[in-house]
Protein backbone atom coordinates (compact mmCIF):
# COMPACT_ATOMS: atom_id res chain seq x y z
CA UNK A 1 0.00 0.00 0.00
CA UNK A 2 1.25 3.47 -0.83
CA UNK A 3 1.58 6.19 1.79
CA UNK A 4 0.08 8.97 -0.30
CA UNK A 5 -2.47 8.70 -3.13
CA UNK A 6 -3.52 11.49 -5.48
CA UNK A 7 -7.24 11.19 -6.33
CA UNK A 8 -8.59 13.09 -9.36
CA UNK A 9 -12.34 13.35 -9.99
CA UNK A 10 -13.17 14.76 -13.43
CA UNK A 11 -16.75 16.02 -13.56
CA UNK A 12 -18.82 17.60 -16.29
CA UNK A 13 -18.41 21.04 -14.71
CA UNK A 14 -15.40 20.83 -12.39
CA UNK A 15 -12.28 18.76 -11.78
CA UNK A 16 -11.67 17.98 -8.10
CA UNK A 17 -8.53 16.54 -6.62
CA UNK A 18 -6.96 15.78 -3.28
CA UNK A 19 -4.43 13.55 -1.59
CA UNK A 20 -5.42 10.57 0.52
CA UNK A 21 -3.17 10.03 3.52
CA UNK A 22 -3.91 7.41 6.19
CA UNK A 23 -7.52 7.07 5.07
CA UNK A 24 -8.30 10.80 4.92
CA UNK A 25 -8.61 13.02 1.85
CA UNK A 26 -6.68 16.26 2.30
CA UNK A 27 -5.78 19.35 0.28
CA UNK A 28 -8.99 19.20 -1.74
CA UNK A 29 -8.97 21.63 -4.66
CA UNK A 30 -11.13 22.17 -7.72
CA UNK A 31 -11.20 24.02 -11.02
CA UNK A 32 -13.52 24.30 -14.01
CA UNK A 33 -13.22 21.29 -16.32
CA UNK A 34 -11.23 22.18 -19.42
CA UNK A 35 -12.16 21.10 -22.94
CA UNK A 36 -11.47 19.65 -25.50
CA UNK A 37 -9.55 16.43 -24.82
CA UNK A 38 -6.09 17.95 -25.25
CA UNK A 39 -6.88 20.70 -22.74
CA UNK A 40 -8.29 18.19 -20.26
CA UNK A 41 -5.15 16.04 -20.55
CA UNK A 42 -2.98 19.10 -19.88
CA UNK A 43 -5.14 20.00 -16.88
CA UNK A 44 -4.87 16.55 -15.30
CA UNK A 45 -1.14 16.38 -16.08
CA UNK A 46 -0.61 19.72 -14.32
CA UNK A 47 -2.49 18.51 -11.24
CA UNK A 48 -0.43 15.31 -11.21
CA UNK A 49 2.82 17.28 -11.45
CA UNK A 50 1.90 19.75 -8.72
CA UNK A 51 0.65 17.18 -6.20
CA UNK A 52 3.30 14.45 -6.01
CA UNK A 53 2.16 11.14 -4.55
CA UNK A 54 3.21 7.50 -4.50
CA UNK A 55 0.31 6.58 -6.78
CA UNK A 56 -2.83 8.10 -8.24
CA UNK A 57 -6.40 7.25 -9.26
CA UNK A 58 -8.88 8.79 -11.67
CA UNK A 59 -12.65 8.85 -12.13
CA UNK A 60 -14.63 10.37 -14.99
CA UNK A 61 -18.30 10.52 -15.99
CA UNK A 62 -19.86 8.34 -18.65
CA UNK A 63 -19.62 4.73 -19.75
CA UNK A 64 -16.14 3.26 -19.52
CA UNK A 65 -14.00 0.27 -20.35
CA UNK A 66 -11.99 0.58 -17.16
CA UNK A 67 -9.53 -2.21 -17.95
CA UNK A 68 -8.49 -0.60 -21.24
CA UNK A 69 -8.76 2.98 -19.99
CA UNK A 70 -11.36 3.88 -22.60
CA UNK A 71 -14.17 6.41 -22.28
CA UNK A 72 -16.89 4.94 -24.46
CA UNK A 73 -19.31 7.85 -24.11
CA UNK A 74 -19.08 10.87 -21.82
CA UNK A 75 -21.65 13.23 -23.31
CA UNK A 76 -21.00 15.97 -20.75
CA UNK A 77 -17.29 15.96 -21.68
CA UNK A 78 -17.87 15.60 -25.44
CA UNK A 79 -15.83 12.37 -25.44
CA UNK A 80 -16.61 9.21 -27.37
CA UNK A 81 -14.41 6.13 -27.85
CA UNK A 82 -11.34 7.85 -26.41
CA UNK A 83 -8.55 5.99 -24.63
CA UNK A 84 -8.06 8.59 -21.94
CA UNK A 85 -5.45 6.59 -20.02
CA UNK A 86 -3.31 6.28 -23.17
CA UNK A 87 -3.71 10.01 -23.85
CA UNK A 88 -2.52 10.76 -20.32
CA UNK A 89 0.40 8.33 -20.74
CA UNK A 90 1.47 10.22 -23.87
CA UNK A 91 1.60 13.32 -21.67
CA UNK A 92 3.98 11.52 -19.32
CA UNK A 93 1.59 10.28 -16.62
CA UNK A 94 1.83 6.75 -15.21
CA UNK A 95 -1.19 4.49 -15.51
CA UNK A 96 -3.61 5.24 -12.64
CA UNK A 97 -4.06 2.59 -9.97
CA UNK A 98 -7.81 2.77 -10.61
CA UNK A 99 -9.89 4.24 -13.44
CA UNK A 100 -13.61 4.24 -12.75
CA UNK A 101 -16.91 5.99 -13.30
CA UNK A 102 -17.36 9.13 -11.19
CA UNK A 103 -20.72 8.10 -9.72
CA UNK A 104 -19.38 4.64 -8.85
CA UNK A 105 -16.51 6.37 -7.05
CA UNK A 106 -18.87 8.71 -5.20
CA UNK A 107 -21.11 5.80 -4.19
CA UNK A 108 -18.11 3.89 -2.82
CA UNK A 109 -17.08 6.93 -0.83
CA UNK A 110 -20.56 7.57 0.55
CA UNK A 111 -21.20 3.92 1.44
CA UNK A 112 -18.03 3.67 3.56
CA UNK A 113 -18.03 -0.11 3.26
CA UNK A 114 -21.79 -0.48 3.76
CA UNK A 115 -24.91 -0.66 1.57
CA UNK A 116 -26.77 2.20 -0.11
CA UNK A 117 -27.95 3.57 -3.44
CA UNK A 118 -26.67 6.93 -4.64
CA UNK A 119 -28.57 9.24 -6.97
CA UNK A 120 -26.10 11.83 -8.21
CA UNK A 121 -27.56 15.08 -9.54
CA UNK A 122 -25.10 17.54 -11.04
CA UNK A 123 -24.16 18.36 -14.63
CA UNK A 124 -25.73 14.98 -15.39
CA UNK A 125 -27.89 12.47 -13.50
CA UNK A 126 -26.83 8.91 -12.65
CA UNK A 127 -27.23 6.30 -9.96
CA UNK A 128 -25.22 3.46 -8.46
CA UNK A 129 -25.85 0.73 -5.89
CA UNK A 130 -23.22 -0.39 -3.38
CA UNK A 131 -23.78 -3.62 -1.44
CA UNK A 132 -21.44 -4.40 1.45
CA UNK A 133 -18.86 -1.96 0.13
CA UNK A 134 -18.85 -3.20 -3.47
CA UNK A 135 -20.41 -1.46 -6.48
CA UNK A 136 -22.97 -3.69 -8.21
CA UNK A 137 -21.79 -3.32 -11.81
CA UNK A 138 -24.26 -5.36 -13.86
CA UNK A 139 -23.34 -7.24 -17.04
CA UNK A 140 -21.92 -4.19 -18.79
CA UNK A 141 -20.91 -2.05 -15.83
CA UNK A 142 -23.92 0.24 -16.28
CA UNK A 143 -26.20 -0.84 -13.43
CA UNK A 144 -27.88 2.24 -11.96
CA UNK A 145 -27.79 4.48 -15.05
CA UNK A 146 -31.24 5.87 -14.30
CA UNK A 147 -30.41 9.28 -15.74
CA UNK A 148 -31.15 7.91 -19.19
CA UNK A 149 -34.49 6.32 -18.44
CA UNK A 150 -37.12 7.82 -20.73
CA UNK A 151 -39.13 10.18 -18.56
CA UNK A 152 -41.12 11.87 -21.35
CA UNK A 153 -41.89 10.12 -24.63
CA UNK A 154 -40.88 12.45 -27.46
CA UNK A 155 -39.49 14.84 -24.86
CA UNK A 156 -36.50 17.16 -24.64
CA UNK A 157 -33.27 16.15 -26.44
CA UNK A 158 -30.60 14.60 -24.23
CA UNK A 159 -26.81 14.79 -24.70
CA UNK A 160 -26.80 10.98 -25.01
CA UNK A 161 -28.58 11.33 -28.38
CA UNK A 162 -31.98 10.16 -27.17
CA UNK A 163 -34.96 12.29 -26.13
CA UNK A 164 -37.05 12.56 -22.99
CA UNK A 165 -34.36 11.27 -20.60
CA UNK A 166 -34.40 12.14 -16.91
CA UNK A 167 -31.11 13.97 -17.45
CA UNK A 168 -32.63 16.32 -20.02
CA UNK A 169 -35.10 17.58 -17.39
CA UNK A 170 -33.26 17.33 -14.09
CA UNK A 171 -29.52 17.70 -14.72
CA UNK A 172 -27.93 21.11 -14.42
CA UNK A 173 -26.75 20.82 -18.02
CA UNK A 174 -30.31 20.20 -19.20
CA UNK A 175 -31.74 23.04 -17.13
CA UNK A 176 -29.16 25.50 -18.45
CA UNK A 177 -30.01 24.38 -21.99
CA UNK A 178 -33.71 25.05 -21.39
CA UNK A 179 -32.92 28.53 -20.10
CA UNK A 180 -30.62 29.26 -23.04
CA UNK A 181 -33.31 28.26 -25.52
CA UNK A 182 -35.56 30.95 -24.04
CA UNK A 183 -32.76 33.51 -24.14
CA UNK A 184 -32.47 33.55 -20.38
CA UNK A 185 -29.45 33.20 -18.12
CA UNK A 186 -29.24 31.18 -14.93
CA UNK A 187 -26.27 31.30 -12.59
CA UNK A 188 -26.69 28.51 -10.05
CA UNK A 189 -29.10 25.73 -9.05
CA UNK A 190 -30.09 27.89 -6.07
CA UNK A 191 -31.19 30.64 -8.43
CA UNK A 192 -33.73 28.29 -10.02
CA UNK A 193 -35.40 28.01 -6.63
CA UNK A 194 -35.57 31.81 -6.45
CA UNK A 195 -36.87 32.09 -10.02
CA UNK A 196 -39.54 29.47 -9.36
CA UNK A 197 -40.94 31.54 -6.49
CA UNK A 198 -41.79 34.42 -8.82
CA UNK A 199 -41.96 33.03 -12.36
CA UNK A 200 -44.48 30.48 -13.67
CA UNK A 201 -42.20 29.09 -16.39
CA UNK A 202 -39.29 28.60 -13.98
CA UNK A 203 -41.69 26.95 -11.53
CA UNK A 204 -42.67 24.47 -14.25
CA UNK A 205 -38.99 23.72 -15.00
CA UNK A 206 -38.34 23.04 -11.32
CA UNK A 207 -41.48 20.91 -10.99
CA UNK A 208 -40.47 18.77 -13.98
CA UNK A 209 -36.96 18.38 -12.56
CA UNK A 210 -38.36 17.17 -9.24
CA UNK A 211 -40.79 14.83 -11.01
CA UNK A 212 -38.01 13.38 -13.20
CA UNK A 213 -35.76 12.79 -10.20
CA UNK A 214 -38.61 11.14 -8.30
CA UNK A 215 -39.16 8.86 -11.30
CA UNK A 216 -35.45 7.93 -11.40
CA UNK A 217 -35.23 7.47 -7.64
CA UNK A 218 -38.25 5.16 -7.61
CA UNK A 219 -36.71 2.97 -10.31
CA UNK A 220 -33.39 2.75 -8.46
CA UNK A 221 -34.99 1.91 -5.12
CA UNK A 222 -37.51 -0.56 -6.55
CA UNK A 223 -34.75 -2.58 -8.21
CA UNK A 224 -32.09 -2.35 -5.47
CA UNK A 225 -34.03 -2.23 -2.16
CA UNK A 226 -31.01 -0.37 -0.72
CA UNK A 227 -32.28 0.62 2.72
CA UNK A 228 -30.89 4.09 2.11
CA UNK A 229 -31.05 6.35 -0.92
CA UNK A 230 -28.47 9.11 -0.75
CA UNK A 231 -28.75 12.23 -2.90
CA UNK A 232 -25.42 13.64 -4.04
CA UNK A 233 -24.00 16.11 -6.53
CA UNK A 234 -24.00 19.88 -6.72
CA UNK A 235 -27.65 20.26 -7.68
CA UNK A 236 -28.84 17.93 -4.92
CA UNK A 237 -26.74 19.85 -2.41
CA UNK A 238 -28.24 23.14 -3.59
CA UNK A 239 -31.85 21.95 -3.45
CA UNK A 240 -31.33 20.31 -0.07
CA UNK A 241 -34.46 19.34 1.88
CA UNK A 242 -36.85 20.39 -0.89
CA UNK A 243 -35.42 17.64 -3.08
CA UNK A 244 -35.33 15.15 -0.21
CA UNK A 245 -39.03 15.76 0.47
CA UNK A 246 -39.94 15.47 -3.22
CA UNK A 247 -38.05 12.18 -3.63
CA UNK A 248 -39.57 10.85 -0.41
CA UNK A 249 -43.03 11.58 -1.78
CA UNK A 250 -42.22 9.85 -5.08
CA UNK A 251 -41.00 6.70 -3.33
CA UNK A 252 -44.10 6.53 -1.16
CA UNK A 253 -46.32 6.96 -4.22
CA UNK A 254 -44.56 4.60 -6.64
CA UNK A 255 -42.57 1.88 -4.86
CA UNK A 256 -43.81 -1.24 -3.08
CA UNK A 257 -44.85 0.01 0.33
CA UNK A 258 -42.55 -2.27 2.34
CA UNK A 259 -39.54 -1.22 0.26
CA UNK A 260 -40.43 2.47 0.38
CA UNK A 261 -40.96 2.39 4.14
CA UNK A 262 -37.60 0.67 4.66
CA UNK A 263 -35.70 3.24 2.57
CA UNK A 264 -34.27 6.35 4.20
CA UNK A 265 -33.68 9.34 1.92
CA UNK A 266 -30.62 11.34 2.95
CA UNK A 267 -28.30 13.98 1.54
CA UNK A 268 -24.63 13.41 0.79
CA UNK A 269 -22.40 13.49 3.83
CA UNK A 270 -19.16 14.00 1.91
CA UNK A 271 -19.92 16.54 -0.82
CA UNK A 272 -16.95 17.04 -3.15
CA UNK A 273 -14.90 14.50 -1.19
CA UNK A 274 -17.16 11.54 -2.04
CA UNK A 275 -15.57 10.65 -5.37
CA UNK A 276 -12.06 11.25 -4.05
CA UNK A 277 -12.62 8.99 -1.07
CA UNK A 278 -14.20 6.41 -3.39
CA UNK A 279 -11.06 6.41 -5.54
CA UNK A 280 -9.02 5.78 -2.41
CA UNK A 281 -11.32 2.90 -1.41
CA UNK A 282 -11.25 1.37 -4.89
CA UNK A 283 -7.45 1.45 -4.86
CA UNK A 284 -7.38 -0.39 -1.53
CA UNK A 285 -6.05 2.70 0.18
CA UNK A 286 -8.86 2.86 2.76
Amino acid sequence: MTDRLLAVDVGGSRVKWGTAVRGEVREVRSAATERPLAALVRQVAKVHAEFPADDWGLCVPGTLDSKRGVVRVAANLDLRDVNLVDALAEAGLPRPAVFLNDVAAAALGEAAGGTLALLQVGTGVAGRFVADGRVVQGAGGLAGEVGHLRFRRGGLPCPCGSAGCVEAYAAWGGIRHRYAERGRAIATPESLLDDADRDQWAASVLAEAFEALGFAAAALVAVCDPGELRLGGGVAQAWRERLVASVRQALDASVLSDVAAATRVTRSELGDRAGLLGIARASGFV
